[in-house]
């Protein structure tokens, strides 16, 4: 999965992006903020860091 699939699961999942800090993007959803996710377009995001967050977020 690409770091830009991950980013659109999230906003289909009823987050709202908030603010960028270098490489990392902030979601917030029923005012819990997530945890920072790494964001790097087009590369392909590591399996077990996105099984994580996808489990995590309920994604």
């Amino acid at each position: 999965m690409k770091y830009s699939e991950l980013h659109k699961r999230f906003l289909r999942a009823g987050w709202k992006f908030d603010h960028v800090v270098g490489s990392h993007y902030f979601y917030v959803k029923e005012g819990m903020m997530s945890e920072p996710i790494p964001f790097h377009g087009v590369h392909e995001i590591p399996k077990g860091l996105a099984i994580r967050l996808i489990k995590r977020y309920g994604l």
